[in-house]
């Protein structure tokens, strides 16, 4: 028969892996699903979206979905912005159209476990718990009390116009330097270069690509002082195809935010190899990546907090636990 100690050190030790293994399998889930579309040839994060106030949020509470859940939204065929949870669905009148499937959006949940010190002592810390659950878009749903959307359309010139504001507003920006055929990003010098605009196929392209460097641009030493910039990176290895992979989606989060069609990519192959290398065998990779990423993007667009948390989804309501 166990000691009450040692009842409870069992007790905790089968607390550490439930959610370890809880752990590990919202982030196989979404790796997963971000795998495969990648080996269709879909590129998650390559979306024309349709300006700010049409971005992905939750019906009910109008927040915004960012980060992973920006990408895990996109994999989907809907028009409609809108999403929101069966409970929700209910509570406007409606309901979800038999044999619809849900989408996931995800959240971190901080739970309080007690950890022994190198004193033995029992202290209390609090461990972020990665979760998912189910939504549903509003074109899934009927009888839904919601107010009919109305075509949104904005002209090209605004949205470039804020683009370039975006990037004239950038907080202790890197220098740009605009000619040649090169697009890059060079740490020691903290310096950008990039094609003149007329040198694109479009000028969604250009702030495309501009934002891509930019974002590299984030991780210098004096901004967020990311490893895979200040780092020595190997040109092909992994750890170079993940810091790409967070100036894409850099540049997806800012193009998102602003309305700039980024749908267009060239060489797509090439750089869906590359993303898929950075996936392959690290299931959280791609959490770490848009969760770096949107603190990127935030800082590009000045709206960096200095005690804020990457990629942290609060739970939208009492649904927000795994199925």
């Amino acid at each position: 028969m166990l000691s009450h100690f040692q009842a409870s050190a069992q007790t905790r030790r089968n607390h550490a892996r439930q959610l370890k293994a809880e752990r590990r399998t919202t982030y196989h889930i979404i790796t997963d699903r971000i795998i495969q579309a990648l080996q269709a040839g879909v590129v998650p994060w390559r979306k024309p979206w349709r300006g700010h106030d049409q971005l992905p949020c939750n019906a009910v509470s109008k927040r915004t979905y960012h980060g992973i859940n920006l990408l895990l939204l996109s994999l989907t065929p809907y028009t409609d912005h809108r999403w929101l949870t069966l409970r929700q669905a209910n509570e406007l009148g409606g309901h979800v159209r038999q044999g619809e499937h849900a989408s996931i959006a995800v959240f971190w949940k901080r739970l309080e476990v007690e950890k022994e010190d190198d004193k033995y002592q029992r202290q209390k810390v609090s461990v972020p718990l990665l979760r998912y659950y189910p939504v549903f878009n509003a074109e899934q749903c009927v009888g839904l009390d919601l107010p009919v959307l109305d075509d949104w359309h904005a002209e090209l010139k605004a949205r470039i116009e804020s683009a370039e504001r975006v990037i004239q507003q950038m907080p202790s920006p890197p220098k740009i330097v605009e000619g040649g055929a090169l697009a890059a990003y060079f740490p020691p010098q903290d310096l950008v270069r990039v094609p003149k605009i007329q040198d694109f196929e479009s000028p969604e392209a250009y702030y495309s690509t501009l934002f891509h460097e930019l974002g590299h641009s984030t991780g210098h030493e004096t901004r967020l002082n990311r490893p895979g910039v200040t780092g020595q990176i190997v040109f092909g290895s992994c750890d170079y195809s993940r810091e790409e992979l967070v100036a894409e989606l850099t540049s997806a989060f800012v193009c998102a935010e602003v309305g700039i069609d980024n749908s267009n990519l060239e060489n797509a192959a090439s750089y869906i190899h590359g993303w898929l290398h950075a996936l392959s065998g690290d299931p959280r990779a791609v959490i770490a990546a848009s969760g770096q990423a949107q603190r990127a993007a935030n800082y590009i667009q000045g709206k960096l907090e200095s005690d804020e948390s990457p990629n942290l989804e609060s739970a939208p309501g009492p649904e927000a636990v795994a199925p």
